[in-house]
């Protein structure tokens, strides 16, 4: 799985992650919502705009499952850390137990 394998929509506080093997891959995805009104920033200057590193992150996510591989949710506003699954589908599922996005998507 690259990051071109992930597609998800989400607030720019909320960034998934994928641990693969011993590494940490900071996926770097699409935001719909910009609370600060932050240009596009790059990943360590958006973490570092909530007072935190990717180091920090990889350090908090580690503390989940031992660092089992899969896909995890970071919602740095709040500093809070979740293990989603293997799929981009657990990854909106968690999203949507959040209360970020819906199961279908509003048509017409």
């Amino acid at each position: 799985m690259n990051n071109l394998d992930i597609s998800i929509v989400a607030p720019v506080y909320y960034r998934v992650v994928r641990r693969e093997s011993t590494k940490w891959h900071f996926i770097i995805g699409e935001s719909f919502y910009n609370p600060l009104n932050l240009p596009r920033l790059s990943l360590d200057d958006l973490f570092a705009a909530y007072s935190t590193s990717m180091c920090e992150v990889a350090r908090e996510l580690l503390k989940i499952n031992g660092g089992k591989e899969g896909l995890y949710l970071v919602d740095l506003m709040s500093k809070n850390y979740y293990y989603c699954g293997n799929t981009t589908q657990d990854v909106k599922s968690k999203l949507i137990e959040l209360g970020v996005g819906r199961e279908e998507p509003l048509t017409g």
